[in-house]
């Protein structure tokens, strides 16, 4: 399983999305905001996987995919988790999550850009779907 990076200011959002991941098997570790985010993409840690917020403190998550675009693990995929679809740079994400979201959602989507599905080779970059669900608030159906 993939070693995820979450990238997310508010903490409850940030432990949300590592139970679904844990439980789905994968190892993740997590930042508070973008620029905590670069300094553990600038380790020696192999991210096969990034997902962030946009709209966050200090550096937002345009800046964290851009900063990976132009670094030598441009090849990561990014997927954008936010509430303000409006403010991702589209172009430097591999997929954009619209909150809030199904967590089936959220596994699906994990599970395309980490290998864990037929769906392999499915999510490309320049492919970004928002996917917008009509939920007020995030779900815990396994549908």
């Amino acid at each position: 399983m993939a070693l995820i990076l979450v990238i997310d200011d508010q903490k409850s959002i940030r432990s949300l999305i590592a139970m679904v991941l844990k439980d789905s098997g994968h190892e993740v570790e997590l930042a508070e905001d973008g620029q905590r985010g670069i300094e553990l993409l600038k380790g020696l840690r192999e991210f096969g996987l990034v997902i962030t917020d946009i709209n966050m403190p200090n550096t937002d998550g345009n800046e964290v995919a851009r900063y990976i675009r132009t670094s030598q693990r441009s090849s990561i995929p990014v997927i954008a988790v936010t509430a303000f679809p409006e403010e991702a740079q589209t172009e430097l994400f591999d997929y954009a999550i619209t909150k809030p979201f199904m967590l089936k959602s959220l596994r699906e989507t994990v599970a395309r850009f980490t290998g864990d599905s037929l769906q392999k080779g499915i999510a490309r970059r320049g492919v970004s779907v928002l996917e917008k669900e009509s939920h007020s608030e995030f779900s815990t159906h396994t549908e």
